[in-house]
């Protein structure tokens, strides 16, 4: 079970690659960064791929546009301003450090660029197209956030945002992390609250006050798109500043921050006793999936839920004598897998839960790699070095989780039986687990939340706890606008063994503004550049069932049921 948590404007041409010269003028102004001081308030965090994981997002946005049942590509309105006139709005709040009229090139529409920050160092940009839909849409961060406004991925999703007629905001929320890589900007408690909630809250603010300011008149609708740490944004904002948006996209939410913290130190005492090697993989994918796979009637090397696996290492793993092999597993071996599966245990009780089965087997590639692997590579197994979970668990622990930053601190130090009581009150500040979402619902609010099962970054019963949480709190309601979509056979965000093309975006936006909620998205699974099976995505906690009688690889033969 889970531990309970309670919860100066330069007006220039662009020289960015791909959006052309345009001939502008300069204008520069003096902007006063006054309001340093502003205030602050505690809130929460949220990792995912890297430092600075660009990536760790949904790319697949905007996938279904040409399907939606409202056409969210028409861009009817026209700014009433040039983008030298937005100087004038400059405030104590933000100031617009440049400002820059880019032409239309390679299918991107002609935007106004606004890089801007917020007191003291939160960075952000908010591209205002010159034919707007009357719609915000907001990206999220990976990993420990920081990321560079120009960085390829996040160019190419401000971009797609563009393309159908968005103004598209994102933030680094508060740090550079090629300055200060993985945790080691929150030495400044400031930074580590902007982090957490603030910058989003303001970066926000400051964008719609900018598109009031363009084209006379705020937007109409306010999305949010965030996977990893941005789906605990995402998670913040409901929960915080349930006004900021209308529809919220949670995907794999690191919401219980603390305690993932902790279970990648456990994972990681476990194997340093006892390593499990990637050469090992292959042979656990085949005893897993040998017993698992047909569970919920189809052989079709997807593991529909594991929670109804009943996989047992010491039963069910062909066991080493005397030698290790690539193909058996010693008996150090198996109590290591049996501690990763069976969870943290903290003062002999259960405290997380473990990694689900699923994930062993090589899949399509996740974020960040080109290369076809096991969703336990990097994560749980490196193949060389540490793996990413001790990577991130020891940088929170040396400069988040105690009273005072210890540059020095060794994870090894840390006692999972006595440590975790001392993490109370960064709990406080760091994880979005608050249940009362009244707030979001009430003013109409809709989200969609979805967790690939073999998912190795950040567990997916996470997902599952904190959704039938919200439901025993605010009872039937929930399903009126907050749905839980569980992706069989999918890594961290994408990648995988099951489908994991999935445009959340769209159906969110149809159900915010025509009321339709939806009963089933459909993902796809690309290889080699083709679609080779599409398969319905269900509200938790229906689960898709196959007709008997149609593809396995289509979508149309599956239905959405009761487990």
């Amino acid at each position: 079970m889970l531990a309970p948590t309670p919860i100066m404007v330069e007006h220039r041409p662009s020289t960015e690659q791909g959006q052309g010269r345009c001939a502008m003028t300069r204008l520069t102004a003096r902007l006063s960064l006054a309001g340093a001081a502003a205030s602050v308030i505690a809130a929460a965090i949220s990792i995912g791929a890297g430092s600075g994981a660009a990536w760790a997002q949904n790319g697949y946005s905007f996938l279904d546009a040409e399907r939606s049942a409202i056409d969210y590509r028409l861009a009817p309105a026209q700014p009433v301003r040039s983008c030298a006139d937005i100087e004038r709005i400059a405030s104590a709040a933000f100031a617009a450090l440049s400002v820059q009229e880019v032409a239309a090139a390679d299918g991107v529409p002609a935007f106004c660029r606004v890089l801007g920050q917020i007191p003291p160092e939160v960075r952000f940009e908010v591209a205002l197209p010159m034919a707007w839909n009357r719609r915000l849409y907001m990206r999220g961060n990976g990993g420990f956030a920081g990321e560079a406004l120009d960085a390829p991925p996040r160019v190419a999703q401000r971009n797609a945002a563009l393309r159908h007629g968005f103004v598209a905001v994102q933030t680094n929320t508060g740090h550079d992390a090629a300055g200060e890589p993985l945790a080691s900007f929150a030495s400044n408690p400031a930074k580590k609250i902007d982090y957490a909630f603030r910058a989003v809250h303001l970066t926000a603010g400051a964008a719609r006050r900018l598109a009031g300011f363009f084209y006379d008149r705020a937007p109409a609708f306010s999305y949010w798109d965030g996977c990893s740490t941005g789906g605990r944004q995402g998670l913040m904002s409901m929960q915080r500043y349930p006004g900021d948006f209308d529809g919220v996209i949670v995907g794999a939410p690191v919401l219980n921050f603390i305690d993932s913290m902790v279970s990648g130190v456990w994972n990681a005492k476990a194997l340093e006793r006892n390593p499990i090697r990637l050469e090992q993989m292959p042979a656990l994918a085949a005893a897993i999936y040998k017993k698992c796979d047909a569970r919920d009637g189809l052989d079709d090397g997807v593991i529909d839920d594991p929670r109804q696996c009943g996989f047992d290492p010491d039963a069910d793993l062909p066991k080493c004598n005397g030698s290790e092999g690539a193909d058996c597993f010693t008996p150090g071996q198996i109590a290591t897998l049996k501690a990763i599966y069976g969870g943290v245990v903290s003062g002999g009780k259960p405290y997380f839960p473990g990694q689900p089965v699923g994930a062993e087997k090589i899949g399509t590639p996740p974020f960040g790699s080109t290369t076809p692997q096991s969703g336990w590579a990097g994560w749980l197994l490196a193949a060389e070095g540490a793996n990413r979970q001790i990577t991130y668990g020891e940088s929170f622990l040396r400069y988040m989780a105690f009273d005072k930053p210890d540059p020095t601190y060794d994870w090894h130090r840390f006692d999972i039986d006595q440590d975790p009581a001392k993490l109370d009150e960064i709990r406080e500040l760091l994880n979005a687990t608050s249940t009362d979402l009244s707030a979001f619902r009430n003013r109409g609010g809709k989200a969609l939340m979805y967790f690939g099962w073999a998912d190795t970054a950040l567990n997916p019963l996470m997902g599952i706890d904190y959704y039938m949480r919200v439901s025993e709190r605010l009872g039937p309601s929930t399903r009126d606008f907050f749905r839980l979509f569980m992706v069989p056979g999918m890594f961290h965000c994408r990648g995988g063994v099951g489908v994991d093309r999935i445009d959340a975006l769209t159906p969110l936006i149809n159900w915010v503004e025509n009321g339709i909620a939806p009963d089933r998205i459909v993902g796809s699974r690309l290889e080699a550049g083709k679609v080779v099976r599409t398969r319905p995505l269900c509200p938790y906690p229906q689960v898709a069932r196959h007709d008997g009688s149609g593809s396995v690889d289509e979508a149309a033969s599956f239905t959405c049921a009761a487990p």
